[in-house]
Formats: structure tokens, C-alpha cells, sequence
């Protein structure tokens, strides 16, 4: 099962499987987007994130990735 969750910023992903995309995609997204997905997982299963395509703007953009074993930021 695909899920695709990307009618808006931010959402719950479900599922074997998921993608996240910014709105508006592949178009840019409007400033101060402020998206926060969070993807639900059995306890001790396994979650991985691929990018396919990313892309930051320096100095103003930021993704956290945080869970039970702490949070990153790039």
C-alpha cells in the first residue's frame, strides 16, 4: 500500500509505505511554510526516509527529523 500525502503542509502518514511533498510541487512553495508531518510506525519497526529530490534555501530553511532516539537538523 502507497500512501500519498500531499494535499497540504504537513499531515500523518500511515501505511508500508508514504510520500511527502511540499505544496504546490515541483513548483515552489511559499515562504514562511511551516510543514510538520508526523509518520505513525508500530513500536520496533523501522522507518526510512529517501529523498528523491530536496532542496534547502540557505539561511532560511531547515528540516528536523525527531523521535524517540532525539532529533537532527540540517
Amino acid at each position: 500500500m502507497e500512501m500519498h500525502a500531499d494535499d497540504g503542509c504537513g499531515g500523518t502518514l500511515r501505511g508500508q509505505s508514504g510520500v511527502i511533498t511540499s505544496p504546490s510541487y515541483p513548483g515552489e512553495y511559499n515562504n514562511n511554510a511551516d510543514c510538520t508531518w508526523t509518520v505513525l510506525a508500530e513500536p520496533g519497526d523501522t522507518i526510512a526516509l529517501v529523498f528523491s529530490d530536496f532542496q534547502l534555501e540557505d539561511d532560511y530553511d531547515l528540516l528536523e527529523v525527531s523521535g524517540t532516539d532525539g532529533s537532527s537538523q540540517w
